[in-house]
């Protein structure tokens, strides 16, 4: 039985790789006319233009993922039923549900992989590929070195052991001089939810380390407040101000960040600091939970198409395959999308608008297999 698994899990590799090639060149080749004018236009170099494309191919490979699992599936458990082999491991009294297990567990497999490489490569790489966009096709200047409207969320400074709620504002960071400019802290109450302490600095320095950074303020105010009244005002030459993080991980103009480039980690930093702010934060939300059912389709589709292989027999396998291929992606990504907007409009609730269509899959995959003989 070994054998025979590790023989027809072989046959689904030869045919995954070169379906996944395929719809990876396929969204290459829509990017690339997409952007032709700007090529044209700006007379890029063939080789700008590969690595433009290649900073896109692991959000691609993540993208096609569901249709290359589902694709390949189907053609090969369709050819092995058009060649009898299926029907010859059956009449070998072997149980098909437990013969295909191992499939099932690399579809689990090819989820988890998927989701780490959205969160991990995929949005390193779109941001980059938008930095190539701008600064080596456009020659427009990419200004990494000055930062503006930094803000970040829940530190414990002022070096307390006790975890305080705080929201920091930096209104200017210059990277190459390690320069800060005006540096407003706000620390709230656990409890009361009100105003504790207050800090605003001019100007001051930076000191990165590893994990976290230091500002050296200059001219610092410092005002304690009780009952969101102030009751103490000190003002400092020179002040240390410890941060729980790398000011490197601070973001800025959050409202208008593209979601590809962010990670989950820098997509739930936001919603914190957009409930701070009293800001809405379901686009965010939203975003996490599209990402992860995106990534546990891959594992629902290959045991929805274990079964659904098995009814195209005939010699147009193939032809079936990609039939059931294009209707089932318009359905779930239909489905997807609808639930989106109704979540962006708060109807459904994030946290379980995105897996709906998921829910559905699974619930008819898992008949099917179950189901079938």
């Amino acid at each position: 039985m070994k054998t025979l698994q590790k023989y027809l899990f072989l046959e689904l590799t030869k045919i995954f790789i070169p379906v996944c090639i395929f719809f990876i060149t396929t969204f290459a080749l829509g990017e690339f006319f997409w952007r032709l004018p700007d090529f044209v236009t700006y007379k890029t170099s063939v080789g700008t233009i590969l690595y433009y494309l290649f900073l896109h191919i692991p959000l691609w490979f993540v993208q096609t993922m569901p249709m290359t699992v589902l694709l390949s599936t189907l053609i090969t458990i369709s050819h092995f039923m058009y060649t009898r082999e299926l029907i010859a491991i059956k009449s070998l009294g072997i149980n098909l549900k437990l013969f295909f297990i191992p499939w099932v567990i690399f579809g689990l497999i090819l989820s988890i992989a998927s989701f780490w490489i959205n969160d991990k490569i995929a949005t390193v790489g779109f941001h980059k590929a938008q930095m190539v966009l701008k600064t080596k096709i456009k020659k427009e200047p990419w200004d990494t070195d000055v930062l503006k409207n930094l803000s970040y969320y829940d530190f414990i400074p002022f070096n307390s052991s006790i975890a305080q709620h705080c929201f920091v504002n930096i209104g200017l960071y210059d990277k190459k001089n390690k320069i800060v400019k005006d540096v407003i802290l706000h620390q709230i109450d656990n409890n009361t939810s009100q105003l504790r302490k207050e800090l605003f600095s001019a100007q001051g320095t930076v000191v990165n380390t590893k994990e976290d950074s230091t500002l050296i303020l200059y001219n610092t105010i410092l005002r304690e407040y009780k009952n969101n009244f102030v009751v103490n005002e000190k003002r400092y030459e020179k002040y240390v101000l410890s941060l729980k993080v790398d000011i490197e991980d601070f973001q800025y103009n959050y409202l208008d960040q593209p979601l590809d480039r962010l990670s989950i980690k820098q997509l739930r930093h936001w919603i914190k600091t957009a409930k701070f702010l009293g800001k809405e934060n379901n686009k965010f939300l939203i975003e996490i939970n599209f990402r992860y059912a995106v990534a546990a389709v891959n594992f629902i589709l290959i045991l929805l198409s274990i079964p659904l292989g098995q009814t195209t027999s005939s010699q147009y396998g193939k032809l079936v395959c990609f039939s059931y291929t294009i209707g089932l992606t318009i359905i779930y990504w239909t489905l997807l999308s609808y639930c989106r907007e109704l979540a962006e409009i708060n109807v459904l609730n994030p946290n379980i608008s995105m897996w709906i269509p998921n829910i559905l899959f699974l619930i008819i995959g898992t008949v099917l297999y179950l189901r079938k003989n």
